[in-house]
């Protein structure tokens, strides 16, 4: 994994955990979208790791899988695949897997807990992709302000019989804001997943709270 990809992950990450374990008290029903019977994934955080270094992905049956860090109105972290090279199918069962925020430390991470400067970056509404100054290339370090009291987030899987392009998922829809609200939040990056891989085959995603 390059030098880029890692700074935008550790930014991304460091930002969107200073909200979601700072509130820890928001929670909700995990949600299950498409062919979900058909695949069941499942994705749950190792407890005592203030950012999901770690996760624990089940599948019913064998199929390619991504996990976000999902936190409504900032910027969504791809955390698995961490990079091109890892494996993303996964088999059948229960399996620990290492994120992209494997090895970050919460210091390394408050570095990048930084108000950015205005009008930069990029978003996505309920009418699709906002660019601002930033463009493309600003990703969460810059994208994302500071976080107030009660913000929470999810962790998102989304698992399909065909692959999911690691270049796509990394750069077409980690590193955008979702909207603020949550389910709109969860909607929106599935529906990212979907559109900009082409997908066609059966798929399935499935949310739970981000600290659990």
């Amino acid at each position: 994994m390059g030098s880029a990809p890692i700074a935008s992950a550790i930014a991304g990450a460091g930002l969107a955990i200073a909200a979601v374990v700072a509130a820890g008290c928001a929670s909700s029903a995990p949600h299950e979208f498409g062919q979900y019977n058909n695949l069941g994934p499942k994705v749950e955080a190792t407890r005592g790791e203030a950012m999901p270094q770690h996760i624990t992905v089940q599948l019913d049956k064998p199929a390619n899988v991504a996990v976000f860090l999902v936190v409504p109105g900032r910027a969504t972290v791809l955390l698995f695949p961490g990079d091109s090279t890892d494996d993303q199918h996964i088999q059948a069962g229960a399996h620990v897997l290492s994120t992209s925020l494997a090895g970050v430390t919460v210091t390394d991470s408050a570095r990048f807990n930084r108000r950015p400067p205005t009008g930069t970056g990029s978003s996505v509404g309920r009418g699709g992709v906002n660019q601002g100054r930033g463009g493309r290339g600003t990703n969460g370090r810059d994208t994302l302000p500071g976080f107030g009291f009660n913000q929470h987030g999810y962790l998102l899987i989304f698992a399909a019989q065909q692959p999911l392009p690691y270049r796509t998922l990394a750069t077409r829809v980690a590193g955008l804001s979702v909207p603020i609200d949550d389910d709109d939040a969860i909607n929106t990056v599935t529906k990212l997943v979907r559109e900009r891989t082409g997908l066609t085959g059966t798929w399935a995603a499935y949310s739970t709270d981000f600290p659990p």
